[in-house]
This record gives structure tokens, sequence and C-alpha cells, in this order.
């Protein structure tokens, strides 16, 4: 006959034995966990029953919504191919699934189950398949004019969709847009998004940015750059300028090229020579321009030679030149000849008579002016003198305004002027028969009203000689009033 229980002692010892195992308690790691597509993940998942485990009692569950993932009952098994529990661990109170190469199809809400007869108790955790997409920007070099691709690549993304937005001084002048995406080999993506244009020389200072938004990025990410906007130069011979004492100076101008940095070169014959050059100007399109000259001494000695302008640019591909030959006038006819020594034996006489007068007499030659490109924004001013020359002999530039003089400077600079307003070269050349030759080149800004320069020769122990020239100025739109001027 079987013995009967009292209910109240029957419920006594049923929470009695449910009290001896302990309290499960069951924890997972901070939601939600992030991976990226084709790695190996680990989901987190421990419990305790405040005592050791009791296999026979013991049952955990892995699930994927409402799909089983994972499961130990007295066995293993594996609804999801590749995945695993570790019965060592679970004998400690380690539930922890590995899910190996996950994939998208692995994310959503996963659910770790234990029961530990009588208890039971389960936690939950959001996995996330993402990766955060790699940008970069190419076609940044462009050719001012030339229609062109500027390429964002985004790559290395998960999941597939992403938005990309290009700006300009972070105003929008593209997208947004969603570009197709291609999955690649190690189950990722990348897409590219194309800024098409015709850059223009004044593009060069704008900040570009290409904007790209997805679901891993906690905010949007931008690739910053700038364009690398080429112009090639334009390369013109200007007029050779004559002076008085027989020099000719070559010149040669380079306009409309893009960046600033240039080289330009005179050679002759295909040999450097020593040139002089103007700062670049800025125009008003944005890109540049300078001048470039050399002085040629005794041309009529220079029979045949080829005097090149030679510059090298970045848009460049070969270096741009152009060629100017000296040519010496042919010879006369032989009957000529008797003339020709008449004229040689009188010339000798004349120098014989011109020698003994320069030897003993220091001549200063008038202000030689012309204007240079652009016209009227440039005046070149030459000032030599010749004779007997002590090496502490020297020119100097001042400039007159209203009748005063505002100041001589050193030797060789103008102080009246601001130094980007202005630029001295000066030089010595030996002449012979104790004879020097001392030329001074004054570059200065045209000034918009009337202004009269100064060349003063400064002797050791001489008396001061001193030459004027007044510039009408830009107002005036006119060559200089007086002086000895040229302008070409």
């Amino acid at each position: 006959m079987p013995l009967a229980v009292a209910p109240g002692l029957l419920l006594l010892l049923l929470l009695l034995a449910s009290g001896a195992r302990g309290a499960l308690v069951v924890s997972v790691p901070a939601s939600p966990v992030r991976a990226q597509p084709g790695s190996d993940l680990l989901l987190g998942c421990h419990f305790s029953v405040g005592g050791p485990v009791d296999m026979q009692a013991l049952v955990v569950q892995w699930k994927l919504g409402d799909r089983l993932v994972a499961e130990f009952d007295e066995v293993l098994s594996y609804p999801r191919a590749g995945a695993r529990l570790f019965l060592d661990e679970l004998r400690v109170g380690n539930a922890s699934l590995l899910l190996p190469r996950v994939g998208g199809a692995d994310a959503g809400l996963y659910t770790c189950f234990v029961i530990h007869s009588p208890s039971r108790e389960s936690q939950q955790l959001e996995l996330r398949v993402e990766a955060p997409p790699r940008v970069s920007v190419s076609g940044t070099v462009v050719r001012a004019g030339e229609r062109r691709n500027v390429t964002c690549n985004v790559s290395h993304f998960y999941p597939k969709s992403v938005i990309v937005t290009w700006l300009r001084d972070k105003q929008v002048v593209g997208g947004p847009e969603t570009p197709h995406a291609q999955l690649g080999p190690d189950g990722l993506y990348s897409a590219t998004s194309v800024l098409q244009l015709v850059p223009s020389i004044s593009l060069a200072d704008a900040n570009y940015s290409c904007q790209v938004q997805h679901v891993a990025l906690g905010a949007p990410i931008q690739e910053l750059f700038r364009l690398s906007v080429l112009s090639q130069p334009r390369l013109t011979l200007l007029q050779p300028l004559v002076t008085l004492e027989g020099q000719v100076i070559l010149q040669c101008l380079v306009r409309g090229y893009h960046p600033p940095e240039i080289t330009v070169q005179w050679l002759r014959d295909g040999k450097p020579l020593l040139t002089m050059e103007s700062s670049p100007t800025k125009e008003a399109d944005g890109s540049f321009a300078l001048r470039s000259s050399y002085i040629l001494d005794r041309p009529e000695s220079n029979a045949q030679a080829n005097f090149a302008c030679h510059v090298q640019h970045p848009a460049l591909s070969t270096p741009l030149e152009s060629t100017a030959t000296w040519t010496v006038p042919t010879c006369p006819r032989l009957w000529i000849w008797i003339w020709i020594l008449l004229v040689i034996v009188l010339i000798l006489l004349a120098l014989l008579v011109w020698i003994m007068y320069q030897l003993l007499n220091i001549s200063m030659s008038p202000i030689r002016a012309w204007e240079c490109w652009p016209k009227g924004g440039v005046t070149v001013l030459l000032c030599g003198v010749e004779g007997r020359l002590r090496d502490t002999d020297s020119l100097a530039w001042s400039s007159l305004r209203l009748g005063k003089v505002l100041g001589p400077g050193q030797p060789g600079e103008l102080s009246a002027l601001k130094p980007e307003q202005r630029h001295v070269v000066t030089w010595r050349r030996r002449l012979g028969l104790g004879r020097q030759q001392l030329m001074s080149v004054l570059t200065v800004q045209t000034p918009c009203n009337e202004e009269t320069f100064s060349c003063t020769f400064r002797p050791s122990t001489r008396d001061v000689q001193q030459r004027q020239i007044t510039i009408p100025g830009v107002a005036a739109g006119g060559p200089p009033l007086d002086g000895d001027t040229s302008v070409f």
C-alpha cells in the first residue's frame, strides 16, 4: 500500500530538492556583437548553478531567432554547419558557441538557453555581421579645360549598401548616390563613384571631399583632397633690346602656366647661360607669368650662335623651347675692300684720338627706358657709366616725387620703394686699357602717377654725375616724358 503524503509536505520536499542545486544564472556579453564576414566568432555564454554541473541534468541550446543552431542534450548536435560547443567547457559553466566563417545569414538575435534541471534560464544577444568601408580618391591630377573624372573608391565594406556624396567647400556637387557594389573573394563589397568636371585653374584652391555613409560607421567619413590643376605654359620670344653700348638683351615671356613651379633657362648652342628673370606674377584667371632675359655682350662676335629659351614645367611632357639665331651680315664684294681699307684707316685714326680721350674721360650714358609686358605694368630702366673706374665706384637709383628726394639708398638698391615693387641688377665689365663699364638695370612696377627716377654715379675721388628720367605713369597712358628713352 503506497504511503500517502500530505500536499503541504510534498510541496516542501520539492522546494528543498530545488534549493539543493542552487540558483541558475546565465550571462552573455554586451549587445550588439560585431564581426566581419569570413571571420571566426566565439559567442560567449556562461552559466553558474551554485555548485558542480550535473551533466545528466544539463541541456544547452543556441538559437538564431526560432532556428536551432547548436544543442547539447546528453549529446552534441549542430544544425548549423561548422558550429561547435565544447564539452569540457560545459562542465565548468562555459556554453560559448563557435561560429566559423560568419556571413550575412548568421546575423540576427541569438538566444543562449540553459536548463539545469529543474532550473532554466536564457539570455539574448545581437550579432551584426558588418565591416566599415575604406575610402580613397584617385584622378586628382587634371588639366585645365579638359573633361576629367575623379574617382572615389570605397572598399572592404559589409553589408552591401553604401551612400556616396561629393562636396566642394562643404557644398554638395555630386550625389548622394548608392553606387553599384561588387562582392569580392574575401566576402566584402567594393564600389566606385565618379565626379565628372571640367576643371579651371580657379578650382585648384577649392577643398573637395568624398563623403561615405554606411551602417558600420557611427558617422559619415570623408576623404579630403585638392585638385592638382595643370596648365601648360605659352612661350613667346620678345623683340631684342639693343643698347647704345652695343649690348643686346634677349627676352622671352612665359605665361598661362599652373602650378607656379617652373624652370626657365637660356641656352647658347645647348649650353646654359647666366639668366635674369622676374618673379612670377599671378594673372586674373589664376595662372602665372614671368619674363626671362639674357644680356648678349658684343653680339658681332657671336656669329651663327643659337640662343634658346628653355622651359620645364609639370604640365609639359617634354620641355618647351624657342630659338633665336644671331647672324653676322654677309661679306661685301672684293672691289669694295679698297674703300673699306680707306675707311678703316680713318676709323683707326679716329679711334686713336677716341682712346686717348677715353683714357682720361669718364662718361655716363643717359637712362634708357622701355615698357615690358603687361603693357604699362612693368618699366625697365638701364643706366651705365664707362671709363677708368675704381672698384669702390658705384651706381645708385633714387625716386623723386613732387621734387622731393626720398633717399638714394645703398648702391644697387632703391629704398623709396617696397621690395616687391622693384628689382635691381648691377654688374661690372672690364674693357681693357684700364677701363671698366658699370651697368645697372632697375625693374619697377609702373607708378600710377608721374614719377621721376634718377641714376647717380658715385666715384670715390671725382665729382658725382647724375641722370634723370620721368615716367608719366599708368594714368597718363604714354611713354616717358623726358630723358633719352626708347619704348618697345
